[in-house]
């Protein structure tokens, strides 16, 4: 570990360390609206508008979580849930006649009232209780499944499929996407180089792209500042379907929110206090909240900080602070959050790749430190089965079921993680030690 949770590092380092926070961020948000834009048939300057709003409040969320939250550098970013509930909404929306217009202005209730439900329990202190039944056996099939969930879109992004609509592998983009990879490496064998490789990686990329012409030109934009505003969507409408969609996602978030804790603190070599996990959930329910009031996915603390703090040794608060209030700043700025939307999404994948590779790998050490008996091989292997099933089957397949059953039972990640909650605590519970074992508890003794 280069620089410790609550280490200042001299200032060159604040600055290029929070510059790589600051692109990391962007990087792994800057889909989401264009995304949404592009499934809500929203016109190019409301993209923008919907793009800086998301920039602004990633910030204050992530910046408000780092000074009285959980006080880990760990950024707010649109939850992969609620992005797939949004996309899934706009497809049920448009089978029945309801407007994308009329289906954000009810999503903008439903976060508010999930952001109620998670400051109710951060307050009640009843996150701190539920982090007990994350076993290292559950968090570790989560970050396995997360993994999994991700390595599509990682991998078919680095080869530059979807990148400018293309449907094809592009062997350019190829080849220079394992080239970027490959400078990460070389740059986390350097000790100078290892907290900035991920920059480095993406600035290199970036500019080989600018020099062949792969690049998209930046819009210019008319106004130098503008401020955010509420209710991107639209005044706030009511429509139970989608609220009680909106709650239980909430309510399933819990998990990620304590697995993602988990996973920093073993990252930043700090473990999470109760009190963490309980002041986390109050600002992950402050977070949704400005979600719902601005209009924008629903945020949550992201995993992916842990893979970036293992990946540069970077822990330090500071840096990552000053990079969120950049956030902050670069909502307000069309003309910057403009240029850095035209990151080329196959430079940011390929820079993140080995970063990506973390998540996997502190899955596999939730696994290996525990024993692996006939118990255990149950429980993780069928959720592991369910979940990476899952991703195989088709999305038209659960069209016909009710839209809560087809959200639950499309997605892999999901059904894995509460495949393992039931196993786990339910199915086959520890038992204590006054309690006769039974042949699936044992040892695996007769192997």
């Amino acid at each position: 570990m280069s620089y410790g949770l609550h280490e200042r590092p001299p200032a060159g380092t604040t600055v290029l360390a929070a510059l790589q926070w600051l692109i990391v961020t962007v990087s792994s948000s800057v889909a989401v609206p264009l995304a949404i834009g592009d499934v809500y048939g929203l016109r190019p300057d409301e993209i923008s508008h919907l793009m800086q709003q998301t920039m602004f409040f990633i910030g204050l969320a992530s910046f408000l979580q780092a000074w009285l939250g959980h006080r880990y550098p760990m950024m707010d970013g649109p939850a992969g849930l609620w992005w797939g509930i949004f996309i899934i909404l706009a497809q049920i929306g448009s089978s029945v006649g309801m407007g994308p217009r009329l289906i954000g202005q009810s999503f903008q209730v439903g976060l508010i009232l999930a952001g109620g439900l998670f400051l109710l329990f951060g307050m009640l202190g009843w996150i701190g209780k539920i982090q007990r039944w994350f076993t290292p056996l559950v968090s570790g099939i989560y970050m396995v499944l997360l993994a999994v969930s991700l390595c599509s879109s990682i991998v078919t992004g680095m080869l530059g499929i979807g990148y400018r609509h293309a449907k094809e592998v592009h062997p350019g983009i190829a080849l220079v996407s394992v080239l970027i990879v490959a400078l990460v490496l070389v740059f986390l064998r350097s000790r100078r180089l290892a907290s900035y490789a991920v920059l480095l990686g993406m600035s290199i990329g970036w500019g080989l792209y600018a020099v062949l012409g792969w690049t998209e030109p930046i819009r210019p934009s008319d106004e130098w500042m503008v401020l955010p505003t509420l209710f991107f969507w639209g005044e706030p409408k009511w429509d139970g379907g989608v609220i009680l969609t909106s709650l239980l996602t909430g309510f399933v978030l819990l998990t990620n929110l304590v697995t993602s804790l988990s996973v920093v603190g073993k990252a930043t070599r700090s473990e999470p206090t109760v009190q963490q996990y309980n002041r986390g959930g109050v600002f992950t329910g402050v977070s949704h909240i400005l979600s719902g009031l601005a209009g924008v996915v629903g945020m949550i603390p992201l995993s992916l900080a842990a893979a970036v703090i293992q990946t540069t040794g970077m822990a330090a608060r500071l840096p990552f602070m000053a990079a969120m209030a950049g956030m902050m700043v670069i909502g307000m700025l069309p003309s910057v959050s403009q240029f850095l939307a035209a990151l080329p999404t196959p430079v940011a994948y390929a820079g993140m790749f080995i970063a990506y590779t973390q998540l996997l790998g502190f899955g596999i050490k939730d696994l290996a430190s525990i024993r692996l008996d006939d118990r255990a091989i149950t429980i993780g292997g069928s959720s592991l089965l369910v979940g990476i099933g899952v991703m195989f089957v088709p999305a038209t397949a659960w069209q016909h079921l009710p839209s809560l059953a087809s959200f639950l039972f499309g997605n892999g990640l999901l059904l894995g993680v509460m495949v393992c909650l039931l196993l786990e605590h339910v199915v086959f519970p520890r038992p204590t030690e006054s309690e006769p074992k039974t042949e699936m508890q044992k040892d695996g003794r007769s192997a």
